[in-house]
């Protein structure tokens, strides 16, 4: 399988799908991994990391979507993205289906097969149990003054 991923454009996104570890476990299997350059840098991945790991370097995300049959991704897609998905492509990302119709109508209209990675994870996303209920219960926690907090 042809697996891509590339920076993520949404602002402030530093975060990567796949790290050197996992390019070279997905090249190691016979995978063909696609990198857009500097996807890394901000996450502490260099674009030689990638290349030791097996991946393959591209331009960026235009030359990922037309050659990957696979594109993971960290966030959603966004507006600037819909044009280069293709019918048969496989997404995974976090989609949020639900707070975003345009997205999904996009997603059906192009005929991607797409998996929400908030919804494969047993707490709906792999931060969901951190972000959601252990989140409120440890910011109570460093809140206390007996823990530093202000009380």
């Amino acid at each position: 399988m042809i697996i891509g991923t590339f920076k993520e454009l949404k602002p402030g996104e530093s975060r990567v799908v796949l790290t050197p570890t996992e390019v070279a476990e997905l090249t190691g299997g016979g995978h063909t991994v696609l990198i857009g350059k500097g996807t890394g840098e901000n996450a502490g991945f260099p674009d030689q990391s990638y290349a030791e790991a097996g991946a393959e370097l591209r331009d960026g995300m235009e030359e990922i979507y037309a050659e990957a049959e696979l594109i993971v991704k960290v966030k959603e897609i966004l507006p600037e993205e819909y044009h280069l998905l293709r019918e048969g492509q496989i997404l995974f990302t976090c989609l949020h289906p639900a707070a975003n119709r345009e997205e999904v109508n996009v997603l059906l209209d192009k005929k991607v097969i797409a998996f929400t990675a908030e919804d494969t994870h047993q707490y709906g996303s792999p931060n969901g149990e951190v972000a959601g209920k252990r989140g409120a219960l440890w910011g109570a926690h460093y809140l206390l003054s007996v823990n530093g907090g202000m009380g």
